[in-house]
């Protein structure tokens, strides 16, 4: 009767670690528990249900061995899990202390980006009022240059035009003056239409000069004396017109120096305001390529962050039902091992 009753209970020892699920649970922790080997994870889920299900007192000293090697088992699973939730923790921290110091980089390349631009505003004033300073002097050069050529072209045309005079005094108005007559009149008349005489001896002066000198009359006289004060007179308005011309043309070549020298400094300016333009642009450039990582990288934490919560919630809703499902169950049997079901007696 022993023998049987042994049996029976020991058969239902074997079913009750099969459907307790108290015990399952155990069992898969057991199981999963690679710093064991094999056999000895095996041995432990076999002999589970035969150590657990006896009073602490009542345990036979492999049976205690047993349990505390489960007990142990738990444990260090409970420590891995613990370890896992912490890893998780440190890493949400890390990308937070991150997150930290992204968004403060976000904000000092955001305000240095703002300061910027007030820069290149300014850069941009600048160069604009150095085109137009510049604009300005090439067009007073470009007057004044005009304004000196064409008074050198007008004095030029005034010492021509004396030196004509002067020569036509001299090649023919003398020989003609003095007897000779014909063909000099003909190379007087080009000088006649800048001399100023009256009409009556102007209408006079063909005949005249047409005439030797033995010939000529009281009027013809009057006319050649006409003739050659109008020419002096000519010769010394344009002595007179040369007297001024001259040092003003030397003033207005100073002046068109002086406007040079200027331009070229404007243009200095303004080359120096283009480079100044163009470096801000590219600082710019540069600054704007420096917020907008730091926003993208700012951005691309988030999901990070959301996942790495995601996965310390997991981990902890993972040790939390560990310690309230296989690490309480086991405390539960190492208070006081469930009683065992009573075995029909042979009469029954």
């Amino acid at each position: 009767m022993g023998k049987r009753s042994n049996q029976t209970a020991t058969k239902s020892t074997i079913k009750k670690a099969k459907t307790d699920p108290v015990l399952v649970s155990i069992g898969d922790v057991i199981m999963e528990a690679e710093e064991l080997p094999s056999r000895c994870r095996d041995m432990l889920v076999a002999v589970l249900p035969f150590s657990l299900n006896v009073k602490p007192d009542e345990r036979h000293v492999i049976q205690t061995a047993a349990v505390e090697m489960v007990e142990q088992t738990l444990h260090c699973k409970k420590s891995s899990m613990e370890r896992i939730v912490l890893a998780e923790e440190e890493k949400l921290a890390k990308l937070k202390s991150s997150q930290t110091e992204l968004a403060s980089a976000v904000s000092a390349a955001e305000t240095a980006l703002a300061t910027h631009k007030e820069v290149l505003h300014t850069r941009k004033c600048e160069l604009a009022e150095a085109t137009t300073a510049a604009n300005t002097s090439q067009a007073s050069l470009t007057e004044l240059t005009t304004e000196q050529r064409s008074a050198d072209s007008r004095l030029q045309s005034i010492h021509e035009e004396k030196g004509s005079l002067e020569l036509a005094f001299e090649n023919h108005f003398k020989p003609m003056k003095d007897d000779a007559a014909g063909p000099h009149f003909k190379m007087l008349e080009p000088i006649l239409k800048n001399i100023q005489m009256e009409e009556s001896l102007l209408i006079a002066l063909p005949s005249t000069c047409a005439k030797s000198k033995e010939h000529r009359g009281t009027f013809d006289n009057v006319v050649i004396e006409e003739l050659e004060k109008a020419i002096h007179s000519k010769v010394s308005a344009l002595d007179e017109a040369i007297s001024v011309e001259t040092p003003a043309t030397v003033e207005r070549q100073a002046a068109v120096q002086a406007a040079q020298k200027e331009h070229d400094a404007k243009n200095e300016a303004q080359k120096q305001a283009v480079a100044e333009f163009e470096a801000a642009q590219k600082e710019q450039s540069n600054r704007e390529t420096s917020f907008n990582k730091a926003k993208q990288e700012l951005d691309g934490l988030e999901p990070e962050i959301s996942v790495a919560t995601g996965l310390i919630e997991k981990a902890k809703m993972a040790l939390e039902a560990f310690e309230s499902g296989p690490m309480a169950g086991f405390k539960g049997f190492s208070v006081v091992a469930p009683a065992e079901p009573e075995v029909a007696s042979a009469g029954a």
